[in-house]
């Protein structure tokens, strides 16, 4: 089969439906956007696609409100399916979202509910819903070959996908807020299939809330990115003039819940510090009230066309994109798209991790570093904010097309992988009886963790050196051995004297034969997995570190070699013992190197019997 001139999907086409609660060509939400783009690129990769949608036009709309035709049209080369949306208590819902939406972030806990049950089940009951849609899922769901839904937190997600879980894909489109925190959400997390997230920094928010039993069904596929037409950008938009002026660019919803009030903050503290600043702030997007502020240098021009903002885009110093609620951020990529750098807000970790991996931007958090960073796009000559954007480019070029994107679906949508073998046994954050060991590693010290069968004290005599000389150079760092099955009595016993002579005990843990949920809690708190075992490391412990997220640095060995080949720091000559603490301290506190091990591990995922490479 060729459709339009493209092949098929390797090993044949597949039926896939995708369901979301709104869905049409003039939609420009993010996740709207997103599951359009994604049903097209599957239907010219050769698959069937249909889409499962509701009858409500638009998130903006009333969402009982049947505004559009029940049933099926084409859609180009989709098939989309409309079914009617469900009666709803709005001021039942809009009362409980009051109470989730100001809630302190710091105060929320995973797995624990942000309000009560009834408040819980309330909200979701009385969010977009669809009795008709999900009906259709009992009785053709079973003639799909994979059901994907996005985004998580409304009614055709939180109700349909458990209809059809063993066929189900959930694509959360998530980040660090209230909603992630409902019951709900996390049965419907378990409940799915597999888990395909826009980001890593989304995979690594999800890790961090829903544990690591998701890890072996989860796949960071990305989103793809489409190409600006080359021709027909206007020379003005409104009457604003983007080729003669400098500025930075906002592009998206003016919401508070966006953190455009620091931006503004921020851009008015910069212009009072350097008032004969040339450089303005541009907004482009929908919005209920308008930032403008001629006095200040902020200019707002509203919604704009695809070619007005490839205009914007094109001749802007910088855009900024001070959210903390991403999951991706099409629109820094599309920034990248013209080599122009990005300022992204340090503590969204889908955003930050693609800047800190590309080094094609900055990071900041607070009002006064987003000054600092707008003071210097505002200094920096055209050449170095061009590298930087470049390197931006770079990086979107790689993981942006789509071609790339629809084949790392298709990896995810093969039989599932094999999970470490302690992966697999904590299945839920809410099985951990071991809390407090899990609390009392999470004090803000860098936790150096070894796992393995203990049959001489060699090598464990060198990581005791090592942890002395990386004792000066972070105070604070703390040292974990567990010794597993195969550790013989005498060197434990060893190990133990060794320990109190050099006076170790306040900084040391030894542990043996610990249960499963207690070894889950070492992992969950190690910063950095260290062996100088080049014979008896246990091959369990080094995949259960790559599976935690955990960076690895280890001997260059056979055994290593064939687990974490390239995707480790393996020591061909550890002699230096100092250097070794040193490399270790790096590889916990330089974000782009971290960032990266992670990447490397995460693309590589080893099972049982054979390393396999996913896309």
């Amino acid at each position: 089969m060729i459709a339009n001139g493209k092949r098929p999907a390797p090993g044949g086409s597949s039926r896939i439906a995708i369901v979301t609660p709104w869905f049409g060509p003039e939609l420009r939400g993010g996740a709207e956007l997103q599951c359009r783009q994604l049903a097209e690129h599957f239907a010219e990769r050769g698959h069937s696609v249909d889409v499962l949608t509701t009858c409500c036009a638009s998130f903006n709309d009333d969402w009982e409100r049947n505004s559009l035709r029940p049933g099926v049209e084409r859609c180009g080369r989709l098939t989309v399916r409309r079914f009617r949306t469900d009666r709803r208590d709005r001021r039942a819902f809009e009362r409980v979202n009051t109470i989730l939406l100001s809630l302190d972030p710091a105060r929320l806990h995973r797995s624990v509910s942000p309000v009560g049950d009834t408040d819980a089940e309330s909200f979701c009951r009385n969010s977009i819903n669809s009795a008709a849609l999900c009906a259709y899922l009992v009785s053709e769901g079973a003639a799909y070959d994979k059901i994907v839904f996005l985004p998580y937190m409304f009614g055709t997600t939180l109700y349909g996908l458990p209809l059809v879980a063993e066929r189900a894909y959930l694509q959360p489109c998530l980040h660090l807020e209230s909603y992630a925190y409902l019951a709900r959400v996390a049965a419907v997390v378990h409940a799915a299939k597999g888990l395909l997230f826009n980001s890593e920094g989304e995979f690594s928010v999800a890790v961090s809330l829903f544990g690591p039993g998701i890890i072996a069904k989860s796949f960071v596929v990305g989103e793809g990115i489409e190409p600006f037409e080359a021709n027909g950008r206007p020379r003005r938009v409104g009457d604003f003039t983007p080729a003669s002026e400098r500025y930075v660019l906002y592009i998206g919803r003016q919401d508070p819940a966006k953190n455009v009030s620091t931006l503004v903050a921020a851009f008015k503290g910069f212009r009072r510090s350097a008032p004969a600043s040339r450089l303005k702030l541009v907004f482009a997007g929908e919005r209920h009230a308008s930032y403008e502020d001629s006095g200040a240098g902020i200019v707002d021009l509203g919604p704009v066309s695809e070619a007005e903002k490839a205009a914007l885009l094109e001749h802007c110093r910088a855009l900024v994109q001070p959210s903390t609620k991403e999951s991706f951020s099409r629109v820094i990529y599309e920034a990248w798209m013209f080599s122009r750098p990005v300022v992204v807000h340090a503590d969204c970790p889908p955003t930050s991790s693609a800047v800190a991996l590309s080094g094609g931007g900055y990071l900041a958090n607070s009002t006064s570093s987003w000054e600092r960073a707008l003071r210097r796009i505002a200094d920096e000559a055209d050449e170095t904010l061009r590298k930087l954007g470049e390197l931006g480019n770079a990086y979107a070029h790689d993981v942006t097309p789509w071609s790339t994107v629809i084949g790392r679906y298709e990896a995810a949508f093969k039989p599932e992988r094999a999970p470490s073998p302690l992966a697999a046994a904590c299945e839920r954050w809410d099985e951990l009886p071991d809390l407090q060991l899990v609390s009392a590693l999470a004090d803000g010290k860098m936790n150096v963790l070894y796992a393995g069968p203990i049959t001489s004290i060699g090598h464990i005599d060198q990581l005791l050196v090592v942890f002395l000389h990386l004792l000066t150079i972070d105070r604070e760092a703390r040292l974990t051995i567990a010794a597993t099955a195969g550790t013989q009595d005498a060197a434990y016993e060893e190990l133990l004297m060794e320990a109190r002579r050099l006076d170790l005990v306040d900084r040391l843990l030894v542990t043996r034969d610990l249960g499963v949920a207690q070894l889950q809690a070492l992992y969950l708190g190690a910063a950095v997995f260290v062996s100088l075992d080049r014979e008896s490391l246990g091959e369990n412990e080094l995949r259960d570190a790559m599976w935690f997220d955990i960076p690895v640095l280890a001997v260059d060995s056979g055994p290593n070699r064939a687990i974490a080949g390239g995707a480790a720091i393996l020591m061909h000559d550890t002699s230096d013992l100092l250097a070794v603490a040193a490399l270790a301290d790096f590889l916990v506190k330089d974000v782009r190197l971290r960032e990266a091990v992670i990447a490397a591990q995460r693309r590589k995922r080893v099972s049982a019997d054979e390393v396999q490479h996913i896309p």
